[in-house]
């Protein structure tokens, strides 16, 4: 049996994903597809629009066997922190032959040679690194730098040729192809890459029109009125539930009182948050007491050289307390299933290398089964969603089950 692996966000499921897993099926011939998906924050700094069980449920109606969650120390991290994390759980499960993503290019053999190089692997990183550190101290931003920085590599490297021309390379589906490929690399990883071209509306595109399927961005400004356009039918229908039930889809504003506190919290701390900088603590104080809103905070913090998301992104990590590290895991202590198709049981039964890595699909029972360390990273998951939960109860008035009693979604 073949098995694909995805790594996604699902925020929310839309007409593009269910595409990418039927290609995904077509391209590779697997039996099962699995989906190691964020929880309850996302990468760029916010919170899913709706929770993480609602997302499971509706990918799992729409095509996925499996879906696990990606800790949270991963999830709302930088792209490079995202793909390693997601890589990580991919190869932690042990069974995957596969790993797929959505590429502008589709062209795997071209991001396969920049992960290569981004990894180290094609040779000596140290200019790379040192013209990067340049461009970022001359006020450039990081992901504007990082690019300047590998143009310069390649054409003063023997492997320009493979990516003359190449001038979407750098596109946000691309870059995150770029960077999982990495991540297998460094993890010495036997999956095979696999990229699906892009289909529909770019990454950040908006509008209701354009020819294919509308992008995430387009969908979530589209259903605060109640327009799921987008949405797959039988994922509409538990979409629609959800918003007929707590009313609510979640922003980052709800949450601002929180990130406040947090931050005056962890005021003489702050530069121990994983991507908080000096310069980023140094506004984050300046700017607390004169801010009225999660978006004027964001906006009175902002700077030339930093992206709004990077901003969005502390913040939120100093709420969830996701701190720095020097550790690069290279197994997962556990991974949190939240929902499988009962024909894709029999994956599980491989799960995992020689039990390094526990399948944590009931938190009462499975949590025992961890050391000390992988409670305490465990925990932290749970705590996140407990923010998130806390929130959608104050919003909509509903009650919600926590993470203990939470059930296994099964279809």
């Amino acid at each position: 049996m073949a098995v694909a692996g995805i790594i996604c966000e699902y925020n929310p499921f839309h007409e593009g994903h269910k595409y990418m897993i039927r290609k995904v099926r077509e391209i590779t011939g697997a039996d099962t597809v699995v989906a190691v998906m964020n929880g309850d924050f996302v990468q760029r700094g916010a919170p899913a629009v709706v929770d993480k069980y609602t997302r499971a449920r509706m990918a799992l109606l729409e095509g996925a066997d499996l879906v696990f969650e990606l800790p949270v120390r991963y999830g709302i991290s930088s792209a490079q922190d995202f793909a390693y994390g997601g890589i990580l759980a991919l190869e932690s499960l042990s069974f995957v032959d596969f790993f797929c993503f959505g590429s502008e290019s589709g062209d795997v053999a071209v991001l396969e040679e920049a992960g290569r190089f981004l990894a180290g692997a094609s040779g000596d990183l140290a200019p790379f690194e040192a013209e990067l550190a340049r461009l970022v101290r001359s006020g450039m931003s990081y992901p504007a730098a990082r690019e300047a920085a590998f143009w310069k590599a390649v054409r003063q490297g023997s492997w320009s040729e493979c990516l003359c021309g190449k001038s979407d390379l750098f596109a946000p589906n691309n870059l995150l192809g770029m960077e999982y490929i990495k991540a297998a690399e460094l993890l010495h990883s036997r999956m095979e890459p696999v990229a699906v071209r892009r289909a529909g509306m770019g990454y950040h595109e908006r509008g209701a029109g354009g020819d294919g399927f509308l992008s995430a961005t387009a969908i979530r400004d589209n259903m605060s009125g109640g327009d799921f356009s987008g949405i797959p039918e039988r994922a509409r229908g538990i979409f629609a539930e959800y918003a007929a039930s707590y009313g609510c889809f979640l922003d980052p504003e709800p949450f601002w009182a929180a990130c406040s506190y947090a931050i005056r919290s962890h005021w003489d701390e702050l530069e121990q948050i994983k991507d908080v900088s000096a310069e980023i603590a140094g506004r984050f104080r300046a700017c607390l007491y004169e801010s009225v809103s999660f978006a004027d905070f964001v906006s009175r913090c902002k700077a030339k050289h930093m992206t709004m998301t990077r901003i969005c992104r502390c913040v939120f990590q100093v709420l969830l307390g996701v701190e720095k590290s020097t550790e690069r895991e290279r197994r997962l202590p556990y991974i949190r299933l939240l929902g499988m198709r009962n024909e894709a049981a029999g994956c599980l039964g491989r799960a995992g290398d020689a039990g390094e890595t526990v399948v944590v699909a009931r938190v009462s029972r499975d949590r025992e089964r961890l050391d000390a360390e992988g409670r305490r990273k465990l925990e932290q998951d749970i705590r996140a969603s407990d923010i998130y939960r806390g929130t959608v109860m104050a919003a909509s008035g509903k009650r919600l089950p926590d993470e203990y009693k939470r059930q296994l979604i099964t279809i």
